[in-house]
């Protein structure tokens, strides 16, 4: 969204270029555009951070620091019932996105007991 304006122009500048006006002004405007829109971008991300984990922490949610990858751009794991969040997942964290989301599908809340099941019957397979 922010940087719709140097998109904006960057097509501009293209049109301009096949009807023979000169683009460079329309270059410099749409390099102005990127940079003020990634320096609002990057302001802006801490207050949205802050306000989306006040709005989970509010809704009972739980952070999980066993189940969020340890790169940058892995999501963060935020669970509803702290019980599920186990050490023993931590090395097979793609399997239990999956086994989230097939309860989420299904519309059924897991227990503890089918996490840990699924959890040892997982490790065993792969060898963890």
């Amino acid at each position: 969204f922010l940087l719709l304006p140097c998109l904006f122009l960057i097509f501009l500048s293209t049109l301009q270029r096949f009807l023979g006006f000169d683009i460079e002004l329309t270059l410099v405007n749409a390099f102005k555009s990127a940079v003020v829109g990634l320096i609002v971008l990057l302001i802006l991300s801490i207050p949205t951070n802050i306000v989306i984990e006040a709005n989970l922490k509010s809704k009972g949610y739980i952070y999980c620091n066993w189940y969020t990858g340890a790169s940058v751009r892995d999501p963060d794991v935020w669970l509803k019932n702290d019980e599920l969040c186990l050490q023993d997942g931590s090395v097979i964290t793609s399997d239990i996105y999956d086994w989230f989301e097939m309860h989420n599908e299904q519309g059924t809340e897991p227990t503890l007991n089918e996490l840990e099941s699924f959890i040892k019957k997982t490790r065993m397979e792969l060898g963890r």
